[in-house]
């Protein structure tokens, strides 16, 4: 059962995004043909800890986020290259050493994304806890500021600031997942019960928005595929809810989706606004497209999405046409994540190789190392679509 036969061509909702945010419509989503040219990959990093999140400063600084997932619990969450290529736990100190049974409010426990915006600083979303399909209740369920949201130097290291929140905005099987930055404005997605939260870093001001609303689900998908021999293992995997999140480079239209899909999109002035109901809210979704299951995305500034297709190791293009396109298809892309356009308008797309755990249901863990970061050259056309630089956060 391959989840990726869904098409984009019979989803109620075409993707169509606009250059600066806006949505045009059309009655069928084109599949771009099997002839279309494809770029080559490069490994542009490699880690010995297994790592789904990338992303780079203005100078070419990498960093690496780097998941405590089943099986690879000794981890130091978050890793710097060098001017050598080795990759280093960063920042080097408390933070990377988290132990069973530690507080968690001053390390990194499983740090689920990692993004840089315009400023260069590291932005780390940790949730917390282990994995609840994976680990105990008092593993997985986070101690008092343990989920937390963490800016660092990147150069330093030094903590510039920990966001945490409240019950009343991560209330019990919240989970962060990631996050994106438009102005003062964070945008987080909570894949576990679902959910979009917008913190003011002005005002210190928060809204936890769509709270188990069917805007924030995932869709019931057939269990994907593995390197397991049948019934050999039981795939224990859940699938999170709310999980990839952008922003146009306007900052004026949010996009998200679990996994499975589909892509939705609001305003963000109405999202802000705490005089509009979670009702009225949810009247104003749209939704884009169905989507092959992804691991994860990114958005240009020309309103392209790249998607990480998981169970055809492929990289897609999503432009505002509609029509979809395979940029590069590749054996390694093992699990393909959470990608980055660097400031070069080099693609980054990290193989974590989560699908040969145990978790999916494999009789032990399969996974190789040195874990690899590939990466393509974006050309300023492909396939007849302009592409964009990076969204960085700075309203254009």
């Amino acid at each position: 059962m391959r989840i990726t036969r869904r098409q984009f061509g019979y989803a109620a909702g075409v993707f169509a995004l606009g250059a600066a945010g806006g949505c045009a419509r059309s009655s069928t989503a084109e599949s771009g043909s099997t002839n279309d040219p494809q770029l080559p990959l490069t490994v542009a990093a490699t880690s010995p800890w297994m790592a789904n999140q990338v992303a780079l400063t203005s100078d070419g600084t990498m960093f690496l986020g780097l998941p405590r997932f089943p099986g690879h619990e000794q981890t130091p969450s978050v890793a710097r290259r060098g001017p050598d290529g080795a990759m280093t736990p960063f920042p080097g100190n408390g933070w990377n050493e988290w132990k069973a049974g530690d507080d968690g409010q001053n390390a990194f426990v499983y740090v689920n994304s990692l993004h840089i915006f315009a400023d260069d600083t590291v932005w780390v979303v940790d949730q917390g806890g282990l994995r609840p399909d994976a680990s105990p209740p008092e593993l997985s369920t986070p101690k008092p500021g343990a989920q937390k949201v963490v800016q660092l130097d990147p150069k330093s290291g030094n903590v510039l600031r920990v966001l945490r929140f409240g019950a009343d905005i991560l209330p019990a099987g919240a989970q962060l997942n990631d996050l994106r930055i438009s102005g003062d404005v964070i945008y987080l997605t909570d894949s576990g019960v679902g959910a979009l939260i917008v913190h003011d870093l002005a005002t210190g001001k928060t809204l936890r928005r769509l709270s188990g609303h069917k805007e924030m689900l995932a869709v019931e998908t057939p269990a994907p595929t593995t390197s397991a021999a049948a019934g050999s293992g039981q795939n224990k995997h859940k699938t999170p809810k709310s999980d990839m999140i952008e922003l146009s480079a306007d900052g004026v239209w949010l996009y998200w989706a679990a996994p499975t899909g589909p892509f939705r999109r609001i305003r963000t002035d109405i999202l802000r606004d705490p005089s509009v109901s979670d009702d009225a809210l949810a009247g104003q979704v749209e939704q884009l497209a169905n989507i092959p299951l992804s691991g994860g995305c990114t958005i240009d500034t020309k309103g392209n999405l790249y998607l990480s297709d998981i169970d055809n190791k492929r990289i897609l293009l999503l432009p505002p046409s509609g029509k979809i396109v395979t940029l590069a298809t590749d054996n390694r892309l093992l699990s393909p994540d959470g990608s980055f356009i660097g400031g070069d308008r080099t693609l980054y797309v990290p193989a974590p190789q989560t699908r040969l755990t145990q978790l999916f249901g494999n009789p032990r863990d399969l996974t190789t190392q040195p874990f690899q970061i590939l990466s393509l050259r974006l050309p300023e056309t492909f396939d007849g679509t302009a592409l964009g630089d990076a969204v960085t956060g700075r309203r254009v």
